[in-house]
């Protein structure tokens, strides 16, 4: 059984996000003829060590990385605080790995998260066969749109400015970049990034999201009796965490400019994040309240009545690597109505939805209200899109997808091919 040492900062199990993608790496890659070495924060033992005790991935082994309490300290000093503790975190981890591998001879190195190309891993050191991602981190907010951050766009801004520095300054960038057998990326903004510092080298592009067969309906879910179909309320749906990047208020607004006669109403499903304390305000300024219903933070299995019940996915984020709640809208067989820009752009096409050009904030607003119309006046076509998406989503599997390392990215970089076996999933309620 060949031995990979897996660094993911973030990883915790029965959480989003970025815990979710190191976990799920974990578990399947040690379900699929791999023992794997998993270094993470110390902040998922609670979550994970009941679980490996439990017995339910016997070829996975989890070391808890852990850097001194002042550098821990640094998570609480906003952006900056946070990059250092992780960069101090990867270097610590960085050299746990080389003692682990004095013990364990890895073959395979790989880094999952975090997912950000500029933090880089310090991971080549081991000099192992090293995958690097996916990654992304090449999207960049547009200016233009920089009101709807409120008085956050200083630290999207810095954010901004800190990635460019961290190319020039963070050896676990370039060096990564230039020494890794394989760099993986999420998006195409990202791998324009890459390739200045890879123009002949292997790099690949695999969206970092995906998708449970759990999660994802077992066929597409049928809207043909809803009463939008004949004219009735067309529900809209919005998820996600009230972050600036996320521009809930360009939802909002664009709302706002949709025919008042016809029956159209939005629910938003999300009561965390900066940007909570806004809301109120914009329903009251656009004056969309009787159109409006806020749900707040719900359960996952609410969640799924959301998506289950509503017409059409509508998602404005300015800044988004690969979102997850597209992949989740689809599986439940919404169209979708997005902006042309980053990630959205690639995941969703003109069979699944609308993307609208990003051009000016006035006339992206007038857009976006446009294809919310359009979608009431099509309802057959919504249809369509619906299940186009649907077919999508099946695609999107995280078995599918770290298959794709098993099969493909790892096989070249080890002297012998890997066992291929069918991929199983963690347990659901793991």
């Amino acid at each position: 059984m060949k031995k990979m040492l897996l660094s993911a900062y973030a990883c915790i199990p029965n959480h989003g996000s970025e815990q979710a993608t190191g976990w799920t790496y974990a578990t399947t890659l040690s379900q699929n003829g791999l023992e794997v070495h998993c270094l993470t924060l110390k902040d998922g033992r609670d979550g994970i060590d009941p679980i490996l005790a439990d017995g339910y991935f016997p070829n996975l082994t989890v070391h808890y990385v852990t850097v001194p309490a002042w550098v821990d300290a640094f998570l609480k000093k906003g952006l900056i605080g946070m990059y250092f503790h992780y960069l101090y975190w990867q270097w610590t981890a960085s050299n746990m790995g080389m003692q682990l591998d004095r013990q364990h001879t890895f073959d395979l190195v790989h880094h999952v998260t975090y997912g950000s190309v500029q933090l880089g891993s310090f991971m080549y050191r081991l000099k192992k066969p090293f995958v690097f991602g996916p990654v992304g981190g090449g999207q960049r907010a547009p200016k233009a749109f920089k009101h709807y951050f409120g008085k956050y766009w200083s630290r999207e801004w810095m954010r901004d400015m800190v990635g460019t520095v961290l190319q020039y300054v963070n050896p676990a960038y370039f060096r990564t970049l230039r020494v890794a057998d394989q760099v993986v990326v999420t998006n195409q903004d990202t791998f324009r990034l890459v390739r200045k510092l890879r123009p002949t080298k292997p790099l690949s592009r695999i969206w970092d999201a995906g998708l449970s067969t759990s999660f994802l309906p077992n066929e597409p879910v049928d809207r043909r009796g809803n009463d939008s179909m004949t004219g009735g309320p067309l529900n809209l749906l919005w998820v996600g965490r009230l972050l600036p990047r996320k521009a809930l208020e360009l939802t909002i607004q664009a709302l706002s400019k949709v025919d008042p006669s016809l029956p159209i109403t939005l629910t938003i499903v999300g009561g965390k994040g900066e940007m909570a304390e806004d809301v109120p305000r914009y329903i009251e300024q656009y004056g969309v309240a009787d159109r409006i219903n806020w749900a707040g933070h719900v359960s996952y299995d609410t969640v799924r009545d959301f998506y289950r019940k509503s017409d059409v996915f509508f998602f404005t984020s300015l800044r988004d690597s690969c979102p997850h709640q597209l992949l989740e809208a689809m599986a439940y067989s919404l169209p979708v109505v997005t902006l042309n820009l980053h990630g959205q752009a690639e995941l969703v096409d003109e069979k699944t939805g609308i993307r609208v050009s990003v051009t000016t904030p006035e006339q992206v607003v007038a857009d976006l209200a446009r294809a919310i119309e359009w979608m009431y006046a099509h309802p057959d076509e919504r249809l369509a899109m619906g299940r186009a998406g649907y077919a999508f989503a099946k695609s999107q599997l995280w078995e599918t997808k770290i298959r794709t390392f098993i099969d493909e990215l790892y096989p070249p970089l080890l002297p012998t091919e890997l066992v291929s076996e069918p991929a199983v999933m963690p347990k659901t309620n793991h």
